[in-house]
């Protein structure tokens, strides 16, 4: 009897546990290449769904996951991984290929700026947005 009383409570805190990483935690796949040379496509990442629990949200070089709009009807790629590049009140400029925030130019180790050009006019990010780009 001492041994199935042992056993049921080995089996319920494994079965909470495994609940409460499963609610903690999402396992999701890359799936295209916009993440170059952070995340490759195929890599698998583990995603904190408690990540901004706290906090103001998402900021500036964090990668996060997010809804994909575009091709949720379809049922492919229905998330997207992206890096953060402005948070609300950031102002944002692209011209020739270089991404500015607050008049500092982007110059972080993740973005892969090899024969990337384009133009983007000056953009304030509105309250309660961000704004996000591949690497």
């Amino acid at each position: 009897m001492k041994k199935s009383v042992v056993f049921l409570l080995a089996v319920i805190l494994g079965t909470g546990a495994g609940l409460l990483v499963s609610l903690a935690f999402q396992i999701t796949e890359v799936t295209d290449h916009s993440m170059l040379p952070a995340y490759e496509n195929g890599d698998q990442v583990l995603v904190s769904r408690l990540a901004f629990a706290g906090k103001k949200g998402p900021q500036q070089g964090d990668a996060i996951l997010m809804k994909n709009k575009i091709y949720a009807v379809s049922g492919e790629n229905t998330v997207m991984l992206k890096r953060v590049i402005g948070v609300e009140g950031d102002r944002i400029l692209i011209t020739e290929g270089q991404v500015y925030v607050n008049n500092q130019k982007l110059d972080e180790e993740y973005v892969f700026t090899q024969g990337i050009s384009g133009d983007m006019e000056e953009i304030q990010i509105p309250a309660g947005k961000i704004f996000v780009m591949g690497d």
